[in-house]
């Protein structure tokens, strides 16, 4: 059998031929599987959640303020560099677009952002598998997995993610057969742009981008040489940095210290470091609340969410007034860090696998969350790890870049935070593995007896 890289060198591929691939009766049933996708989001756009988040308040509130008064946050807005901007921009355009503040205008962009992603992972599967069956059931997850159709009920930044981060890994992909036989280094700019878009979007997502980076390096410094490595690499390390730059020199301006992104890293350090709240979030913000406000309020319920946790965090913060709020909160997570692994070190370590696992055992939304939808998410992420196992044994390099974002993101949530929203934006890399490990498993079953059989796909007896 020929290599699919061998084949694709040097021909990126044409833009409707992937679609049509594999025949009529295909290209009918992903057309259901779009407009399946579609309907169910438009729904949450018309039927949005009733009680957003605290992140979610935010994000509208940012959204309002660049578009009524060009400011990101406003006077009366605390701490706006805690939150990333890309999905407040995007917010801000559709008030743009439709003339005034419509919440609805950003749900039915996410709503749009939600659809493409069914259609780039349909394409990522058809790279990776040869028959329609991979294709279709990753399109078919994307379409249908609850937590991807919850968040378009309220203005969060996942659901931007949800498509750039496939899209980014898709754009890698072509970007490597693009430039395997012709060597187009041009081909490094599309992946690197929507890797920086992706950052803009959501921050950790800049540390994969790096790991990235040094996976480009060695991939083409053993295929090209050193001088094509270089060049490769650096052209989309250019690329990345388009899109985040401009935001780093706002951040200069604004805040008189380099920051790429978003601040915040050490609110995160001081949630992900408090040992006696197990480094959840919630169970946090209710102790804050207990302490400071003498209210025993249960984790996640709506009283809590209401409460605004900015005050909160600033009395916290108070213990080392010369610092800013961000540095304070970092300095005591670093402290918790260094006291809880001093004298705690085997309670810690627990700590650190539970969060893992949180991270993990549940989606966004009650049906992710419930009992049936935890054992449904276990099934998925165990599959996902089969898949991941078989197109390695494949021989297939395509592995790495779809799981190194889910291994980073995931050492960063278990160092930091950890809810399972920090799994939603991975599940769209997750679902392509685990259509894949359901593609194989098929093609095995459906595969004549014979010589060879059960060799994995284009390997020799």
């Amino acid at each position: 059998m020929v290599d699919r890289e061998e084949s694709d060198a040097g021909q990126p591929p044409r833009l409707i031929e992937p679609f049509l691939r594999y025949g009529t009766a295909a290209a009918v049933i992903l057309g259901i599987i779009v407009v399946v996708g579609f309907g169910l989001r438009i729904d949450r756009v018309v039927n949005p959640d009733p009680f957003p988040g605290d992140d979610a308040l935010a994000y509208r509130a940012l959204a309002e303020s660049l578009y009524e008064d060009g400011t990101y946050g406003g006077p009366d807005f605390r701490d706006p560099s805690d939150w990333s901007p890309g999905a407040p921009l995007l917010f801000a355009a559709g008030h743009f677009i439709t003339g005034g503040v419509n919440d609805g205008a950003g749900r039915g962009i996410q709503a749009i952002l939600g659809t493409a992603a069914i259609l780039i992972v349909f394409l990522i599967g058809a790279r990776l598998d040869p028959g329609p069956v991979g294709p279709l059931v990753g399109a078919g997850l994307v379409a249908l997995y609850p937590p991807f159709i919850h968040s378009v009920g309220s203005l969060m930044s996942e659901p931007t993610a949800i498509f750039t981060l496939p899209a980014a890994v898709l754009a890698f992909l072509w970007a490597d057969s693009a430039s395997t036989g012709g060597w187009r280094i041009t081909a490094w700019i599309l992946p690197g742009l929507l890797f920086g878009l992706t950052c803009l979007v959501r921050p950790e997502y800049l540390f994969v981008s790096i790991v990235i980076a040094l996976f480009l390096l060695v991939r083409q410094w053993l295929g090209s040489g050193p001088s094509r490595s270089f060049a490769a690499t650096a052209v989309f390390l250019v690329a990345l940095l388009v899109p985040i730059v401009p935001w780093t020199i706002h951040n200069l301006v604004t805040l008189d210290r380099v920051v790429p992104i978003t601040t915040g890293s050490g609110k995160a350090l001081f949630v992900g470091t408090n040992l006696p709240a197990d480094g959840e979030y919630q169970r946090v913000k209710a102790d804050l609340v207990e302490r400071y406000e003498g209210l025993t309020l249960s984790p996640g319920s709506e009283q809590l969410d209401r409460i605004d946790p900015t005050p909160l965090f600033d009395r916290v913060a108070a213990e080392y007034p010369e610092l800013d709020r961000d540095e304070a909160l970092g300095r005591i997570g670093r402290e918790n860090l260094s006291r809880y692994l001093r004298e705690q070190p085997l309670d810690y370590a627990g700590m650190l696998v539970r969060k893992g696992v949180r991270m993990w055992d549940s989606g966004v939304g009650e049906a992710m969350s419930s009992p049936p939808g935890r054992a449904v998410q276990i099934l998925l992420v165990l599959m996902a790890v089969a898949g991941a196992v078989l197109l390695g044994r494949d021989r297939r390099w395509e592995v790495i870049p779809l799981t190194l974002p889910i291994v980073v993101v995931s050492a960063i949530a278990v160092l930091t935070l950890a809810p399972p929203r920090r799994n939603e934006v991975l599940m769209t890399l997750v679902l392509v593995l685990v259509a894949y490990a359901i593609s194989t498993t098929w093609r095995w079953l459906s595969r004549p007896a014979g010589p060879g059989d059960g060799l994995p796909e284009g390997a020799s007896p």
